[in-house]
Parts: structure tokens; C-alpha cells; sequence
């Protein structure tokens, strides 16, 4: 019998109906929910309209209290830069294998970087799935870190493939920006001061990876593209191409394929809120099976806190009736606690 991985319940999942483990398997294997992924637009927002941030806010608060993924409108990235960092994604994966193996997947401070061909990574990390004897994923990834000092380099970057580097970063870049605008956000959902988390993002955390799913045959038997799994970082910013997938669980404990919708980033928030809010808010188990015939190309962006920032529940979460439920830590060790090392 599969069972779940004892770790799950480290972080709180959605508060949902109890199923046994082999019916948590075929609901996530066959998503079947039509329960709404709302849509969140911060045009406004970005605008500077009166009392539009106290709206965001209120939106975002009940949208992570129960769901925990989000549709981004409004969000002021070109749609042309999203569509240029595609091409060279499938730029990149089109390379001849031992150009892209030529990129080792590395560590630096907990952050990885470089690149992993179809079931290359390893699967038992014992924070990242929930669940036991996932089979390795079905996908290949390129990834990059923001890098803290400019006069060090540490990602690994394809030689001789021109325009590549540019467009990337200048995308990584444009999803930092948006994710510091979002700050303000979260400090008003949580009364706290504006600027309560800015000194947690001087040098935030921003890995972003380029993801390539080929097509997979047949579902089940634990195989996945991505096993399910919660993030770790504040917020996940996912670009889809035109081919679906992802699949979330949703507040009935039911799981829903995500749609793709033109014009928005899908948006989670990850483990480091859940530490922070002290369960307020939710950080919502996903996964990805590329049952198209095409091949399936995704972006997502990690956005988290400097390495050395202190994730603690914060003082509007906790009191004499709600004590904090977490133990301190840094961003840095809350990453290795994620990836089990």
C-alpha cells in the first residue's frame, strides 16, 4: 500500500476531508475538482489608486487562507518578455544532451543551480514530496539563483547560445521586482508595518528554473513530471506555456487541473508563510503529469527571503492563546531542512 511521507504533516496541508493514502494517490493521479482558482488583479495597485493596497490585501489574505494559489493579473510584466524567455527555454532544452550535462547540478549555500535531464534528480528528499517511493520526475531543468555579489558567479550558463543569458536574467529581474511590490501587500493582510519585511529582502532569494516536461504515457504507479509536493520559498511565480498539467489540491481535498489562463502568472505561497503566519496561511500541494501528446514548457520563479533572515511566527499570529507552532530558523536552514540534508 502507498502511504504518505511522514514529513507531510511537518507543514500544514489545506484543512480538507480525511482519505485514506491509496485515495489521496487517485485523487491526485486524476484531478476531478471544478472548485474555482480565484484570480487576483493588482493593477490597481501598481497604479497607486487610493485605498487599492487595503483592497489587494484583503483579497490576498482570503484567497491564502483557503486555497493558496491564485491567477495574477495586472501584474506589469510584458507579455513579450514572457513570450521571448519561452523561445529560449526551448532554445536550451533543444541542445544536444552533453552541452546541457555540461552544466552540473551544484550547490551554493543551500541554492542549487544547473542542469538535470528527464529522472535524473533524485526523488527520496525527504521535505519536498509528500509522498514515499515517488518515482524520479519527468523532467528537465535549468536553473539560476539571484547571485548575492555580482563579482561572484556562480551559476553555470550554456556557451555559445546567444541571447540566452540576457533574456533570462532580465526576466529573473522583472519577477524580483514584482515580488518586492508585493511586500507592502503582505504587511498590510497581516498588520504589521509597510516596511516590516523589506529588511528580509535586501538580497532576496530568486531561483528560477526552466522547466521541460516531455510527454508522459501512462499515469500512475507514483510517476509523475513533478512528484506532489509544497514549495519553500514566500511565493511561487509560474509562467505556463499553452500545454496544462499542473494539477493543485483543493479546500475539498480534491485536486483540480489548472487552466491556462492568457495574461496572468499562476501564484502559491510556500512554507516559509506557513512558518511566518503560524498556519494562518496556506502553502497547497501540487504536482505535474504531461499526459499531452506535445511537450510541456513551464518557468516558475522562487521568491523568498534573504538566506540569513530569521523565519518566525510573526507578532499579529501569535498570542497567549496561539502560541508559535514553529521553532526559528534561517531562510538558509529552512531550505536544508526542505531538501532533507
Amino acid at each position: 500500500m502507498t502511504t504518505l511521507a511522514p514529513t507531510a504533516r511537518t507543514i500544514r496541508a489545506n484543512p480538507t476531508p480525511k482519505f485514506t493514502a491509496d485515495e489521496e494517490i487517485r485523487l491526485m493521479d486524476y484531478p476531478d475538482s471544478t472548485e474555482e482558482i480565484p484570480l487576483l488583479d493588482i493593477s490597481s495597485y501598481l497604479r497607486g489608486d487610493p485605498g487599492s493596497r487595503e483592497h489587494v490585501a484583503a483579497r490576498l489574505k482570503e484567497i491564502t487562507e483557503t486555497v493558496g494559489f491564485f491567477y495574477l493579473s495586472g501584474h506589469g510584466i510584458p507579455q513579450s518578455l514572457i513570450d521571448r524567455v519561452f523561445a529560449q527555454s526551448r532554445r536550451f532544452h533543444g541542445l544536444p544532451a552533453a552541452v546541457k550535462n555540461a552544466l552540473p547540478w551544484t550547490d551554493h549555500d543551500s541554492h542549487k543551480v544547473g542542469y538535470v535531464g528527464v529522472a535524473a534528480e533524485r526523488a527520496e528528499r525527504t521535505n519536498v514530496n509528500i509522498i514515499d517511493d515517488a518515482k524520479p520526475n519527468l523532467y528537465a531543468k535549468f536553473t539560476i539563483i539571484r547571485e548575492p555579489d555580482a563579482r561572484v558567479q556562480r551559476n553555470l550558463w550554456p556557451e555559445d547560445l546567444e541571447g540566452f543569458k540576457e533574456v533570462v536574467l532580465e526576466y529573473q529581474t522583472a519577477v524580483e521586482t514584482l515580488g518586492k511590490k508585493f511586500l507592502p501587500i503582505w504587511s498590510t493582510a497581516l498588520k504589521l508595518p509597510l516596511d516590516f519585511f523589506d529588511p528580509m529582502f535586501e538580497v532576496p532569494h530568486v531561483t528560477l528554473s526552466l522547466l521541460h516536461y516531455p510527454p508522459q504515457k501512462a499515469v500512475g504507479d507514483r510517476q509523475y513530471g513533478i512528484a506532489p509536493h509544497t514549495d519553500n520559498s514566500m511565493m511561487t511565480f509560474l509562467a505556463q506555456s499553452n500545454i496544462p498539467g499542473l494539477a493543485v489540491r483543493m479546500p475539498s481535498g480534491h485536486w483540480r487541473l489548472v487552466d491556462i489562463i492568457p495574461g496572468t502568472l499562476l501564484v502559491n505561497t510556500g512554507n516559509v508563510l506557513v512558518r511566518w503566519t503560524n498556519d494562518q496561511f496556506l502553502s497547497t500541494k501540487h504536482r505535474v503529469i504531461n499526459t499531452n501528446s506535445a511537450d510541456r514548457y513551464s518557468i516558475p520563479v522562487f521568491f523568498g527571503p534573504n538566506a540569513d533572515a530569521i523565519i518566525e511566527v510573526v507578532p499579529t499570529c501569535q498570542g497567549p492563546s496561539n502560541p508559535p507552532r514553529y521553532e526559528s530558523m534561517t531562510y538558509r536552514d529552512s531550505r536544508k531542512w526542505y531538501y532533507g540534508e
